[in-house]
């Protein structure tokens, strides 16, 4: 298979999803992690140029640790906007990676600009990349691939009404190297503008949805919701890892 994922931001796609695509590259399928925006407001100490520069390669550190590959679009970081251009680098990306299955944030779901927009430009380019006239550097696919969101950022809850849950209790320590690569995110970064690590919520919130599916042995779990918006694609759920 070949899995695409998006994110808004570098540390994103770790956070809400690399469980699973750490599965998906366990058992030998094709991964690929898109990240739309350069992360270029999260330091206090550096240059906007040096944070950018570094989170790109904290992004492509992670990608490599299971062999994924990385899309980087590289747009600024908290003006993630709809329009023209990004839409095409989004169909684009789609077209790139020629998934058979798609995870994204959900659209407007999120306390974050670069989020929802991020998940409304995945939610589109899934049905734009079969359309021959909209015409990319890349062919259009031939199929439609089902696109699966996670949970929103800080919405530790069932509001979001999650309806498939992936055991990830075998790949947790390999989603936790891939987070950890994002040295300067978690402590620099997460403690000066928040407070917190952001490895301690990702820890709580793995544990959280294990809870929620209440199987005994199950202590890591992402949670991710099918796009049902027209057209449907019958079974897509049997290809979650």
């Amino acid at each position: 298979m070949r899995v695409l994922a998006f994110g808004a931001h570098p540390d994103d796609i770790e956070f809400r999803m690399a469980g699973t695509l750490a599965k998906y590259a366990k058992r030998g399928d094709e991964v690929f992690m898109c990240v739309a925006t350069n992360g270029e407001i999260g330091s206090y100490g550096m240059s906007r140029a040096e944070i950018a520069a570094l989170r790109h390669k904290e992004a492509q550190a992670s990608a490599d640790v299971i062999g994924a590959h990385l899309i980087w679009l590289g747009y600024e970081d908290e003006m993630l906007f709809d329009n023209r251009e990004t839409r095409m680098a989004f169909i684009e990306a789609v077209r790139i990676a020629r998934p058979d299955v798609i995870f994204a944030p959900p659209k407007y779901r999120d306390y974050n600009q670069d989020h929802d927009i991020c998940g409304y430009l995945a939610f589109q380019a899934r049905v734009l990349a079969t359309v021959k006239l909209m015409e990319t550097e890349h062919p259009v696919i031939d199929h439609l691939p089902p696109l699966f969101t996670c949970t929103a950022h800080g919405g530790l809850s069932m509001k979001t009404n999650p309806q498939y849950f992936v055991d990830i209790t075998d790949t947790f320590e390999t989603k936790m190297k891939m987070f950890k690569c994002h040295a300067s995110q978690d402590g620099p970064w997460s403690k000066d503008a928040f407070g917190v690590l952001y490895s301690d919520i990702l820890v709580g919130e793995n544990k959280f949805y294990a809870g929620a599916c209440g199987t005994a042995g199950v202590e890591y779990v992402e949670a991710f919701t099918l796009a049902t918006d027209w057209p449907i694609i019958a079974g897509a759920h049997t290809l979650l890892p």
